[in-house]
């Protein structure tokens, strides 16, 4: 399967200036590594400035020109060594880490001096990994604007923000391939000590590892180069608490060329940030999503899309971009709980259970999803069934991950699953535009809108509030399965629900296909042109009992309609209502190769009546 490993780093050579009788760092220019610490610099400094002050202090009592002289002199070199000692402190921005020769063993030891000299220099720094296996989790807490008399005793304030975290290879340079600097979660353990204003003297000082890189309350950070896999959470987790009294934030973050895989959850994963940036990186086999952007802050916390004139979340918004990525054998290849300002271009998400699904749900803050671009993408062959563990109630083959997804909940006495076999799923999204994308071989539905439902009718209140609406999504020019050569199950499916959404110039091979259901709606009314007029929240409803795609009346459980088919029991079971070649054996049951793509799927399950 193609995997975009892409990174070689090496070994940084160290070497010792001499000054002040110790071993100092290399400038900035040098580029090199270094054999002393932030704090042991920090002291140098101040130590030369104090020196500097007493020495220059005696040239007014010293008496006779020539004492003058001679004291003058003195108090000129001091003053020189304390402005080199300073400079050496300012220009100490390369916080080198290897496994021999440099100053850091350790990523978090780099981080963490890295995060102190921000904070004493007000400058930008750099923490530069070479070349191999670090059995370790890293955890950086933001916390420069937090007073010092709220912070408990031995914790260590440092700035974070700006700080970008590397691999390279000997020689200082950004790496290619990010496999060579390798974050390893299983038996790793992070260092909370100092770290965590939550840690408490006394408390272990090493839990077990979550993430590989995990950044709170941080502003401007950049990740690069790295490969993290195995951790109990994720591989690269940015974030700040929604609590509006934290007053924490994240944003602008960059996570570019990293690789994430085995991880228990997510693989990028940025949760409550603004303006993030997930470039030319590559997910594979996590429980969840590979890439995930969510509970996207508003302006206002209390903010909703009821209302007969709804405010925007955000009145200026910072838009978060994932551009030449690559998600496959995932639960979903990309999810957004609440995600909003989200641009997903040139990318590829395919072998995952759904392929790119921004999601509403109560879990998390500022419902629904929605004011989204998903465009100039390939999305294909999302029929990864990951319910077919080998366990019971699965019937079929062992999978290469385990999901941890909880699916949605229970409805009418069911458990409700995400739906499998489905390329774009937008649920519960607001004002989505998915256009000029590449969408095939996805055995369920292609792209599918849909709302999650309340109905007093038969007690069904799927996401409390009523926000989780299909409303004003655009479905534009996309190229539907792939001229006929890999034709989706349905090309799209919408629910009827909601309003305000739209289809123009989408194509295919005969011709786009659309699922109908039972109900008296044409396809004209069903799936109009766009523009659409606007619909609103509360003028909508998210339940439609007569069209028969959301639900069927009378066969509550009919995979063909939405709630009948995510709450497929076993939830292996969803496989069963696929078009072949999902049910179907031996070479047949792969799509034709695509590029240099290579399917991978589970064994077909074992369907029962």
């Amino acid at each position: 399967m193609k995997q975009r490993l892409g990174v070689s780093i090496g070994l940084v050579a160290v070497f010792l200036l001499a000054t002040l009788g110790l071993a100092g760092p290399a400038s900035a220019s040098a580029d090199a590594g270094v054999s002393v610490t932030t704090n042991g610099l920090v002291k140098q400094a101040k130590k030369a400035k104090k020196k500097a002050k007493k020495v220059c202090r005696k040239v007014g009592k010293t008496k006779g020109k020539e004492g003058k002289k001679q004291a003058r002199k003195r108090c000129s070199k001091a003053r020189k060594q304390a402005k080199k000692a300073d400079r050496r402190l300012k220009n100490h921005r390369f916080f080198d880490v290897c496994k021999h020769g440099c100053a850091y063993r350790t990523v978090q030891a780099g981080i963490n001096d890295a995060g102190l000299w921000q904070l004493k220099v007000k400058k930008k720094a750099t923490v530069r990994i070479q070349p191999g296996t670090y059995v370790e989790g890293t955890f950086m807490f933001g916390t420069q604007n937090m007073k010092r008399k709220n912070l408990p005793d031995g914790f260590v304030k440092r700035n974070f923000d700006g700080l970008t975290i590397m691999g390279v290879n000997k020689n200082g340079k950004p790496l290619e391939d990010a496999s060579k600097v390798h974050m390893e979660g299983l038996n790793a353990k992070t260092v909370v000590e100092g770290n965590d204003p939550g840690w408490r003297p006394g408390d272990s000082a090493k839990v077990p590892a979550q993430n590989a890189i995990e950044g709170r309350n941080v502003q401007g950070v950049t990740l690069k180069n790295i490969y993290g896999s195995n951790y109990q959470n994720n591989g690269f987790f940015v974030w700040a608490s929604v609590d509006p009294a934290s007053g924490e934030r994240c944003s602008n973050y960059t996570m570019d060329n990293l690789l994430a895989s085995g991880n228990r959850a997510y693989g990028l994963f940025g949760r409550n940030c603004t303006g993030g940036k997930m470039l030319n990186s590559t997910a594979w086999n996590s429980g969840d999503s590979g890439f995930y952007i969510g509970e996207t802050p508003c302006d206002d916390y209390n903010w909703t899309n009821h209302g007969t004139n709804p405010k925007p979340c955000q009145a200026e918004p910072k838009w978060s971009l994932i551009d030449n990525a690559e998600a496959f054998q995932n639960t979903l290849g990309f999810s957004g709980t609440n995600a909003k300002y989200v641009e997903i271009k040139d990318s590829a998400f395919y072998n995952n259970g759904s392929g790119i699904v921004p999601n509403a749900l109560d879990s998390e803050h500022y419902e629904p999803p929605g004011w989204l671009k998903i465009h100039d993408n390939d999305v294909f062959w999302n029929n990864y069934n990951y319910y077919c563990t080998g366990v019971a109630p699965a019937t079929c083959g062992g999978t290469a991950f385990h999901t941890v997804s909880g699916g949605l909940g229970e409805l009418l006495g069911e458990q409700v699953n995400f739906p499998m076999g489905v390329g774009v799923m937008l649920f519960g999204t607001d004002s989505a535009k998915v256009y000029e994308n590449n969408i095939f071989g996805n055995e369920k539905w292609g792209v599918a809108t849909f709302s999650s439902p309340v109905w007093e009718g038969l007690d069904i209140e799927a996401n409390k509030g009523d926000d989780g609406k299909s409303l004003n999504n655009q479905f534009i020019d996309n190229k539907m399965g792939r001229n006929g050569v890999d034709p989706n199950g349905f090309d799209f499916l919408y629910d009827s629900t909601g309003g305000g959404n739209c289809w123009q110039g989408n194509t295919a091979n005969p011709a786009v296909t659309y699922v109908m259901g039972t109900g008296p709606k044409t396809q004209a009314q069903l799936y109009p042109a766009c523009p659409a007029p606007k619909a609103l929240n509360d003028a909508t409803d998210s339940f439609d009992g007569l069209q028969g795609i959301q639900v069927n009346i009378g066969d509550l459980t009919d995979p063909e309609t939405i709630l009948g088919y995510a709450a497929s029991s076993p939830p292996d079971q969803q496989q069963c209502s696929w078009k072949t070649p999902a049910t179907a054996t031996g070479p047949n049951r792969f799509h034709p190769a695509f590029e240099d793509y290579v399917e991978n799927r589970t064994e077909p399950a074992v369907c029962t009546p």
